[in-house]
């Protein structure tokens, strides 16, 4: 059955009210798989800010699936011209703040801890992600 974008939606939301550190692999890989079907037409800007909020909620849970989720946020920043890594986090913590302040509930408790905490530790991963959008572009 294919599900409308609505119910994919919803359907992500359900699982992210459900995520948890010890939830298993079989929640978290169908909310990879349903976030990647998620198919926003839109511009760089609006494609982040979409999936700022889902990408560090579950990545905070589950930081082993950064290898397969960390592209949604790297990869429009490096659009709007985001290269180095410690520009890549300082874009992404000030695109906390300033939507934190629009819509306080903007980012999960536990997604404002993964961009302040872990984010900021991960230029290996951060890099690598650079360099996949560098690939792309030859």
């Amino acid at each position: 059955m294919i599900m409308s974008q609505q119910d994919q939606l919803q359907r992500v939301y359900e699982l992210l009210k459900t995520l948890i550190s010890t939830s298993s692999n079989e929640l978290a890989n169908e909310l990879v798989n349903q976030v990647k079907s998620l198919n926003l037409a839109s511009n760089t800007g609006n494609v982040f800010h979409f999936y700022f909020p889902i990408i560090s909620h579950i990545l905070y849970y589950k930081p082993a699936l950064e290898t397969e989720l960390l592209a949604y946020l790297i990869g429009p920043n490096f659009a709007n011209g985001i290269c180095e890594v410690d520009e890549m986090v300082s874009i992404i913590q000030s695109a906390m703040k300033n939507k934190l302040l629009e819509d306080e509930n903007y980012l999960s408790e536990q997604g404002q801890l993964w961009v302040l905490e872990f984010f900021p530790k991960m230029e290996k991963e951060i890099h690598r992600e650079i360099e996949q959008c560098w690939k792309e572009l030859d």
